[in-house]
């Protein structure tokens, strides 16, 4: 019968050091997220607490393959499991199975589609789970066959980055521009005299000396680009050969020049993306 002798357990544990926690101990532990040592469940819950650590090792940490155990494969061969799962669960939520576009849309929203379609304007809807979507308010008066548009409105200020954004949900596409746009910059008007402060720049210059921009949609680096609008010009003329999705953003400035950080469309660019949507 072989003979065994027992190895005192701070020595089996030497390798780890004192607890970092109570300092008075041979760390037992090492947490696999932080790897702060410790000794006993006490201290565990301490470091947990205290440097709000869940315990749990981060799975996307960077970890050279040499350091790497077969524990650690392990663990990224059920993180590559979980993340399989997650995407198949994810294409069956009826949430995220179709696009707007490939789902049949309710019958007020096709018939403005269609309506904006013959008007020349490509409409465009984002999902039922989309803010800009759940607050649009644009429809098709069918007794009227007019479209009244939601618009967002941001006067452009030189001196601030961030312009004033005002949203108005009944606008007829058989007004001018000049028209909807009078309550914010005629004085006499409750609204513009309420915001007279912020709109006072745009008031003074008019709307002869004002230049209005349509925010690009369905175009290349869309994000950076703009159309440029006619003030006398119905709103229905001025969004003919333009993408809108749900409503549209149109800048006002009292400058003769797009926003900053945007760049003009220019009217031959813009043919060819109408020919494009025609085809």
């Amino acid at each position: 019968m072989t003979e065994t002798t027992d190895v005192p357990a701070s020595s089996r544990i030497s390798r780890l050091g004192n607890c970092e926690v109570c300092a008075s101990q041979p760390a037992r532990y090492a947490c696999p997220k932080c790897e702060v040592k410790t000794c006993c469940l006490s201290c565990v819950q301490i470091h947990k607490r205290e440097l709000e650590c869940d315990g749990k090792r981060d799975r996307t940490k960077f970890m050279p393959i040499s350091e790497m155990t077969e524990r650690e494969f392990m663990s990224d061969y059920c993180f590559l499991e979980e993340c399989t799962r997650y995407a198949e669960h994810r294409k069956k939520d009826p949430c995220k199975r179709y696009t707007q576009q490939q789902r049949q849309l309710p019958l007020p929203l096709h018939r403005l589609r269609n309506a904006a379609t013959e008007r020349g304007t490509r409409l465009q809807f984002m999902l039922d789970n989309f803010s800009r979507h759940k607050e649009n308010t644009t429809y098709l008066n069918w007794k009227e066959r007019c479209i009244y548009w939601q618009i967002e409105w941001l006067f452009v200020h030189m001196d601030s980055e961030t312009p004033t954004r005002f949203v108005e949900k009944r606008c007829s596409e058989q007004q001018t521009l000049e028209q909807l746009l009078e309550k914010y910059l005629d004085i006499q008007q409750d609204l513009a005299l309420t915001h007279r402060k912020v709109l006072q720049h745009h008031q003074t210059a008019g709307i002869g000396e004002l230049s209005l921009w349509l925010r690009a949609e369905g175009v290349k680096r869309s994000g950076q680009r703009c159309y440029p609008l006619a003030a006398y010009k119905t709103l229905r003329s001025n969004l003919a050969g333009k993408t809108i999705v749900e409503y549209p953003t149109i800048y006002i400035s009292y400058e003769q020049r797009p926003p900053a950080g945007l760049e003009p469309i220019d009217s031959e660019e813009e043919e060819c993306m109408g020919s494009e949507q025609n085809l």
